[in-house]
């Protein structure tokens, strides 16, 4: 009687078990990587533009406004506020802020500028909301305290 070499399909069923565990591991590691990564490029966009308010405040001797002279809370894609700091101060507003929705708010404002500055960040790590600017958590009218530790 002749045996022919081979794997059973018990063997074979146990491999394809053991690579499809193993490619889900690493799939779940791979969005968390991702998340992360997407963290890092907001920090580095939040600390480019802070660089930019901190540029625009040495020449004009105050933060800019959304609306002229007033305070305003406003997204950090609006028009005023991204013609006053574009091209100057930073290429260009950062796109991963803009889209998630990320706000400036201008606080005693006069003349144009204003004394201070907050803005509200979105981490997706933790899946919530940060405060970052000249005197975080106390400027701006969002009920959040947490100061973004970056």
């Amino acid at each position: 009687m002749t045996r022919s070499r081979g794997f059973t399909l018990i063997e074979l069923l146990v491999v394809i078990a053991i690579i499809g565990l193993l490619a889900s591991i690493v799939m779940a590691s791979l969005s968390t990587a991702k998340t992360k990564g997407a963290d890092a490029a907001r920090i580095s966009d939040v600390k480019s533009l802070e660089t930019a308010l901190e540029l625009y405040n040495n020449d004009n001797n105050g933060y800019p406004t959304s609306n002229g002279s007033g305070n305003g809370d406003v997204g950090l894609g609006d028009a005023t506020l991204v013609g006053k700091l574009v091209p100057k101060y930073i290429p260009s507003m950062p796109a991963l802020l803009v889209a998630d929705g990320d706000h400036y708010y201008a606080e005693g404002a006069t003349s144009g500028v204003s004394a201070n500055y907050d803005m509200l960040i979105y981490i997706a790590a933790t899946n919530s909301w940060c405060r970052a600017g000249t005197v975080p958590g106390s400027t701006g009218d969002w009920a959040l305290p947490t100061v973004c530790n970056f």
